[in-house]
């Protein structure tokens, strides 16, 4: 797919850098030289030129780019007047980082719906992940049900899945199971090889370094937790 990143801050940086690692092409955008020749190397490509200016914007790829994201976060004016542009030149899918509920109100009056705030949506997911000790992921389906990736239990180490009685727990539906892939991982980067699900996988001896994926409500996850 084809990515248009403005705004290389912090987020908009790592996003870019994420998605070129991912083997999509991305152009990254900058009114600010430094950090386009700062990223050069680690993004497909990168520009600078005024993002509010429309001339300028008028020669960036916009008919060819699968979603262009805009990543101005905390200069309210440049990401709402650089958004208000690219609805003006026809671009369908746009994607706005916002920093405020203000923020959020006036890209969607523009026609923007899809908005995202990394900083609130981080902050989330870490309050869940302090709360429940013994979490190492989290994705939220609702306020309750939640798709979570665990240690596995003291009470599952050194039995195999056929020795345990899945339907025990209550309200839980586990989903997989992962565990370092020694081959690949690296004293700073850990991989992880995923067994699918636990029912394919009945010779399976759990031990201390694998981590459960499941899915239930926040309450059984919890009372699984204290296992």
């Amino acid at each position: 797919m084809n990515f248009i990143v403005i705004g290389l801050g912090n987020f908009g940086a790592s996003l870019a850098k994420i998605i070129t690692a991912l083997g999509h092409d991305v152009i990254g955008v900058d009114k600010e030289m430094d950090k386009v020749e700062f990223f050069k190397d680690k993004i497909k490509s990168t520009i600078s030129m005024d993002i509010t200016d429309i001339h300028a914007l008028k020669t960036l790829p916009l008919r060819d780019c699968d979603m262009v994201v805009v990543c101005i976060g905390h200069d309210f004016g440049s990401s709402v007047m650089t958004t208000a542009l690219l609805k003006k030149l026809g671009v369908q899918r746009i994607y706005g980082r916002e920093s405020s509920l203000i923020h959020k109100t006036v890209l969607n009056a523009i026609g923007v719906s899809d908005t995202i705030n990394p900083e609130y949506d981080t902050a989330v997911i870490f309050a869940e992940k302090l709360i429940l000790s013994g979490v190492w992921g989290i994705y939220n389906v609702s306020d309750d049900i939640k798709i979570v990736e665990i240690s596995v239990p003291d009470e599952f180490v050194g039995k195999s899945v056929s020795e345990i009685n899945f339907d025990d727990k209550a309200g839980i539906e586990f989903l997989a199971v992962k565990y370092p892939d020694k081959k690949l991982s690296t004293p700073s980067l850990e991989k992880w090889t995923a067994a699918g699900l636990i029912n394919n996988n009945q010779e399976m001896v759990f031990e201390n370094d694998m981590r459960l994926v499941i899915q239930g409500k926040k309450k059984d996850i919890i009372d699984l937790l204290k296992l």
